[in-house]
């Protein structure tokens, strides 16, 4: 009760402050501006994770003004719109990532680098048994600030997102000014991952307007900027390498790709989507210039004992953790009740392989000669891929919102609204996690997701294709 009492308080503050400014004659999309840039700034700064319902109920208000924002951006030029989400992301800047501990890995590993260590090489449990290792109580924050989970596993970041880590440790021995050069990266690649979306955009010929549905949208703002996650890195690189091939630069875009894979592993999938739009030649050399990047790259650190460090590490994400699944927390449930145990050391691998098999068969029996075809391409095979996932933590989820918004489906923005509700298992000793916000989670998801199918797919073209797929 004090819960909700509390979020009615706050919520009437905010709309008293609105009519008390309309009755001033300042104009609405000012204050719901204003208001939005509070929203942001009380939930980076003033919201603890254990608080849920406080957060959640920020949350959910800042997602609805977002979008009261959005329906009346076409009154704003493009620097106007862009200044406001760059403003937006410094308004984080100083806060230390409440609803996430993982910055404390990313500065522990830039950090034995600087020290000659290979961060593939020793867990950080191996490490602290190192004569004056932890003498320091920089690196014994470091260390108890990462958690037990990352404590015990060898580093699962590739190559390049590991220099990134380390370039901030090369000037200072603050965690808070670690976090906040390690922030000035994710947006500058954010900012450069507007200009990518907009080029995107005018070659589908599609309203610019809708990129903003990802980079204006508080999810991006509060997971990335705030909780300092490195798929906004990894999304700058890989919507170049989508740029230049939809341009037939395929040796640009191979690099690109090649460095949106170096940061996380997960857009390797992705190579035999754009073999149909580029033909047999271009997709070779393509091909060839990815792994070249990822391999020259993976390289500089990797041996063949690093490399199977940091495998073992990605694949405790199939046997081991489990957060925020959908398909297979429907199966695990079934082994409780017919096995007696949790099944996620044989479920979870068998998903990923299932997974991998449909985005592979989505990649060849879909023709994505078409511009748009190969982005709503890419979106379903993310989306196939995390369906099947044992752990789907909410930032994942930008992967799909940033290709949705340049088609006309729109569950991933749903999926942007309702993933923060996964972050209930902070807000209790155990990290449980809520069964019902988790049913109405991925109800909401898939029932917008089946609507949208049936609204927009060409019932006619998959009839043929079928026919034809048949004939064979």
């Amino acid at each position: 009760m004090v819960h909700f009492d509390r979020n009615y308080r706050f919520l009437q503050f905010h709309f008293t402050i609105m009519a008390k400014l309309q009755k001033n004659f300042i104009p609405i999309q000012l204050i719901l501006w204003l208001l939005f840039a509070g929203l942001i700034l009380s939930i980076g700064y003033f919201t603890e994770r254990t608080d849920f319902y406080f957060f959640i109920s920020q949350y959910l208000a800042a997602f609805f003004i977002f979008y009261l924002i959005w329906l009346k951006l076409g009154q704003y030029n493009f620097k106007s719109i862009l200044f406001g989400v760059i403003i937006l992301r410094l308004l984080l800047i100083f806060a230390l990532p409440e609803l996430s501990n993982d910055f404390y890995r990313f500065i522990w590993d830039g950090e034995i680098m600087t020290k000659g260590i290979n961060p593939f090489a020793y867990t950080p449990n191996e490490l602290i048994s190192h004569i004056g290792f932890m003498d320091s109580a920089y690196m014994r924050e470091l260390y108890h600030g990462m958690g037990e989970l990352s404590q015990r596993h060898y580093s699962c970041y590739p190559v390049l997102n590991q220099f990134l880590f380390l370039i901030p440790t090369l000037f200072t021995d603050s965690v808070v000014t670690n976090v906040i050069l390690l922030k000035i990266i994710v947006i500058l690649a954010d900012i450069g991952a507007v200009f990518f979306a907009l080029k995107i955009a005018k070659i589908l010929k599609i309203e610019t307007n809708k990129i903003w549905l990802y980079f204006l949208n508080p999810f991006i703002i509060l997971e990335f900027s705030g909780n300092l996650h490195f798929e906004g890195v990894m999304i700058f690189f890989l919507l170049g390498a989508v740029y230049f091939v939809l341009k037939q630069n395929w040796w640009m875009g191979g690099v690109m790709l090649g460095l949106a894979i170096q940061v996380k592993l997960i857009p390797l999938m992705l190579l035999p989507f754009f073999f149909k739009k580029l033909g047999f030649k271009n997709s070779v050399g393509f091909t060839a210039m990815t792994l070249f990047v990822t391999l020259a790259i993976g390289a500089i650190l990797l041996n063949e004992s690093y490399m199977a460090n940091m495998l073992a590490s990605i694949n405790e994400y199939f046997v081991s953790f489990e957060f925020n699944a959908s398909v297979f927390y429907i199966i695990r449930e079934i082994g409780f009740q017919t096995h007696g145990y949790d099944t996620v050391r044989t479920v979870g691998p068998f998903l990923s392989k299932m997974a991998a098999v449909l985005i592979l068969l989505l990649a060849v029996f879909r023709a994505y000669r078409n511009d748009l075809d190969l982005l709503k391409g890419i979106m379903f095979a993310f989306l196939i891929y995390y369906t099947f996932a044992t752990t789907v933590h909410p930032w994942y989820i930008a992967l799909i919102l940033i290709f949705s918004v340049f088609t006309t489906y729109k569950f991933g923005l749903v999926w942007s609204l309702v993933a923060m509700l996964s972050y209930f298992a902070y807000g209790n000793a155990d990290f449980n996690e809520s069964p019902i916000l988790l049913i109405a989670e991925y109800v909401l998801v898939f029932g917008v997701l089946a609507f949208e199918i049936y609204k927009y797919w060409d019932k006619e073209a998959i009839g043929l294709q079928l026919k034809t797929f048949f004939k064979q």
